[in-house]
């Protein structure tokens, strides 16, 4: 599977639908996929992580290590030769909607750059 550019413009009726989607979720459960998806978009790289969120790095380690203590996998760095998985949380039932959540950005970026926005 092709891994986009964590860059990738998307547009603000895929954002739109995007939080229609997430409506229901705990703010907390979308903060911690939103993160992990970063980290798995960056290969782990935690500076880049942070700028790309908006927070510290002292921030960002706080949250991985509060997501690791709960069982979470914690993408690590990668070497560039490398390439990241999507990761999906280790201790979340499939059908659960925040495990789907990282498939859901996903898609969203697919449909962004397909649409050319």
């Amino acid at each position: 599977m092709e891994r986009l550019s964590p860059h990738a413009q998307i547009s603000s009726s895929s954002r739109r639908r995007l939080a229609r989607w997430l409506v229901g979720l705990p703010i907390s459960v979308v903060e911690r996929d939103l993160i992990l998806e970063t980290l798995a978009g960056t290969h782990g790289n935690r500076t880049v992580s942070a700028r790309l969120l908006g927070v510290s790095v002292r921030t960002l380690r706080n949250k991985i290590s509060e997501y690791s203590a709960e069982g979470f996998h914690i993408p690590r760095r990668e070497s560039r030769a490398k390439s990241a998985e999507t990761i999906v949380p280790t201790n979340t039932h499939p059908k659960d909607k925040a495990a789907a959540m990282p498939v859901a950005l996903a898609s969203m970026r697919q449909v962004a750059a397909s649409d050319g926005s």
